[in-house]
């Protein structure tokens, strides 16, 4: 599982952009590579772009279109000429001008445009002409430069029509404008345009983009979060620098599989059993969302006796080598049909092999003829002894009706191996509906006398031993098994939750607020989520359309000032 993360890469001229003081923008356009996993949804978006102080620059020749005396284009080496134009084609604060010549006494009359009439530039229009001669500009916004030549002085303003120009040769003219951006559009792949700034950044001013790119990058987000590239791209109309590029990005990561695969997960759930569905997710950030389907398909069973096993028996039949043992039971009230009944048992040996059946009470003792075919008991051990104690379900190859008024007896008798039948204190368990233990008896051959179980104690307050079991009866249409207890496990916490009608669980941030991150551990694997499904019926469990977010903030600082 991955992390999460989108990957964003700063490009220009498709390739990264180097660490520097500034970044370039101009028409063909700064680009925000983002690289987007599978299965990776975005909540909110920022992008805060600075432009640079007036002390950055750029050249504006080399992309401006020149006009002289002559006609259109730069002059010819070592040709006089008597004025000279540029044409940039966007709004911009001129900084620097300087026009090298080896002529002597001669000035330059500036006028700038916007798009419209010449007028002339504040606080002068002059400049000096020279190789040295260099004059500082105050920020005057324009598109388009004239300088001609007069004798010195320069023509003063108002200009005098009569004075004539005079040619000069020009070795060089260098016009600087401030770098920050004439205008800035910011469109995401293929050219979607969501913003534009149509008027020059001022000095370190600073831009955010919040709702307008997250929406943008929503509809360019891949589509059924299958994972690819997104585009961001900055432009302006001429060739410009940005000082600082920040963008944040919020998202969540989507689990929308079981571990270790798949969109739904079928358990089989024993009488009084647990399911579990694991998901993988971030281990050290909250939960935004859960959501998921539990569909619990119950085998139509209801458990009159729901005793509390023991973790360690200290007391048990042993059955096996001769041994059997047989526990008595009143009907359940109004009689009812017997679907199968779980043993609490504990293997002795690697391999157990018997039968349980079921008998009519006689005497107060297992009657001759079975109700019923008896089940077989097989258990195969792994692993080293001791094995532990476990609940043994006997599935009735047919429910067998039970008298309303007659007590009956299940019956354990092992063939090959033996088995601990643990025992409890009769007294602490209550019957539902009429059914409750009765007498425990064992005998130590197979034809001998059934003899009632002596122990010192049971642990309990009455003496009375019982073999632990769990019978079940079919449910009755009119009496429907207890709904299953959900909960949500992570780490040592947990949160029961309530389906819907339906099975549905829909658990949002403040839900979840009381499942904390676990974190990851100093050592072995990071604790999974876990969908907990506990019946005192068994069934079947499924579980399905899961969805769960975590979220995760990442800020990229593309290029920052160094």
């Amino acid at each position: 599982m991955g992390d999460g993360r989108v990957g964003a890469t700063l490009k220009y001229g498709g390739k990264p952009v180097p660490a520097g003081p500034t970044a370039p923008v101009d028409a063909s356009g700064l680009t925000v590579a983002l690289d987007v996993p599978a299965d990776v949804e975005l909540l909110r978006a920022s992008l805060t772009l600075q432009a640079p102080g007036d002390d950055v620059m750029v050249d504006l020749p080399p992309t401006a279109t020149i006009a002289t005396s002559l006609g259109p284009g730069p002059a010819p080496a070592n040709t006089a000429i008597n004025w000279i134009s540029l044409d940039w084609g966007a709004r911009r604060p001129l900084t620097f001008l300087q026009i090298k010549t080896t002529d002597t006494g001669k000035e330059g009359r500036v006028s700038v445009a916007e798009g419209g009439p010449w007028f002339p530039p504040t606080p002068g229009n002059t400049v000096a002409l020279g190789d040295n001669a260099g004059q500082s500009l105050p920020g005057v916004m324009a598109s388009r430069l004239l300088v001609e030549f007069f004798t010195t002085p320069a023509n003063p303003f108002p200009p005098d029509p009569n004075k004539k120009t005079v040619a000069a040769t020009v070795s060089a003219l260098v016009v600087k404008a401030s770098a920050r951006p004439p205008d800035l559009t910011a469109l995401v792949e293929p050219e979607q345009l969501f913003f534009h700034h149509a008027m020059p950044l001022q000095p370190l001013q600073e831009l955010t983009l919040r709702d307008e790119l997250r929406d943008a990058l929503q509809r360019a987000w891949p589509a059924n979060l299958r994972g690819g590239p997104v585009t961001l791209t900055l432009r302006s109309s001429a060739p410009s620098r940005l000082r600082r590029l920040a963008l944040t990005l919020d998202t969540v990561a989507l689990t929308r599989k079981w571990s270790p695969g798949g969109e739904s997960l079928t358990l089989p759930l024993s009488t009084d059993g647990e399911g579990v569905g694991r998901i993988e997710v971030p281990p050290d950030r909250p939960l935004r969302e859960v959501l998921f389907l539990a569909r619990y398909q119950p085998r139509g069973e209801r458990i009159p006796l729901v005793p509390q096993a023991p973790a360690q028996t200290a007391l048990a039949h042993r059955c096996g080598s001769g041994y059997a043992a047989a526990q008595a039971f009143s009907p359940p009230g109004g009689g009812g049909a017997l679907a199968g009944i779980d043993l609490h048992l504990r293997p002795l040996t690697r391999s157990v092999k018997g039968t349980l059946t079921l008998f009519p009470d006689e005497f107060g003792r297992p009657g001759k003829i079975p109700l019923g075919a008896a089940v077989e008991l097989s258990l195969e051990e792994q692993g080293n002894a001791p094995w532990a104690s476990r609940w043994v379900s006997f599935e009735l190859p047919r429910p067998v009706e039970l008298d309303a008024k007659a007590n009956w007896w299940a019956v354990l008798a092992v063939t090959e191996g033996n088995v601990l039948w643990s025992l409890g204190d009769a007294a602490t368990v209550t019957g539902n509906g009429g059914l409750a233990p009765r007498v425990a008896l064992y005998r130590a051959e197979d034809t001998g006398p059934w003899l009632e179980r002596e122990v010192p104690s049971t642990g309990g307050t009455s003496g009375g031993p019982w073999a632990i079991s769990r019978p079940r009866l079919l449910a009755s249409p009119t009496e429907p098994p207890a709904p299953p207890q959900v909960l949500l496990r992570w780490g040592s916490r947990q949160l029961a939750v309530v389906p819907d009608a339906q099975g549905r669980v829909s658990l949002d941030e403040r839900a979840l607020a009381a499942l904390p991150p676990p974190g990851l551990p100093a050592t072995g694997p990071a604790p999974v989520l876990e969908v907990v499904v506990r019946a005192q019926a068994a069934g079947e469990l499924t579980l399905s359309e899961l969805r769960v977010t975590s979220p995760r903030s990442d800020t990229y600082p593309l290029f920052q000032p160094s």
